[in-house]
């Protein structure tokens, strides 16, 4: 089956935006003051184990897979590890509080879930770092 013109272009988009919104959650937790402090102590909370480690891998997923995805490299893995992030925050946080954002539910983490994996599924889409750089040095 041929990938439309315009199906890879909205590819290109959604996977730009998702890595937008990782990559400024990632940033928030990694480089804001208390954003990791207070990650840790809401892994804590959450009686997720190893909180320090477990905060740090969380917040380097997301903002180094917010910056492949938005890039374009390394898109797979990318959505892969971005996909049981947003799973276990789905299971641990979020599907207790029922459906609505509003009240922290999942439906915010069921839309970039869902968006994750079209782009697994389907690739980086029309514009790309990593096509770039692929058709120059791997031909």
């Amino acid at each position: 089956m041929a990938k439309n013109s315009l199906s890879q272009w909205s590819l290109t988009l959604l996977r730009a935006v998702l890595g937008f919104i990782f990559a400024y959650h990632g940033y928030l937790k990694l480089f804001v003051p208390g954003g990791f402090t207070g990650t840790v102590g809401f892994f804590t909370l959450l009686k997720i184990p190893v909180p320090l480690y477990s905060a740090l891998l969380v917040s380097v997923v997301e903002f180094a897979g917010g910056i492949f995805l938005l890039l374009g490299m390394i898109t797979k893995w990318s959505s892969l590890f971005l996909i049981i992030d947003m799973l276990v925050a789905f299971f641990m946080v979020h599907l207790k509080n029922g459906f609505s954002v509003s009240k922290g539910g999942y439906e915010f983490v069921l839309v970039l879930l869902a968006g994750l994996v079209v782009v697994l599924v389907n690739g980086a889409g029309r514009i790309s770092l990593g096509k770039l750089l692929k058709n120059k040095y791997l031909k």
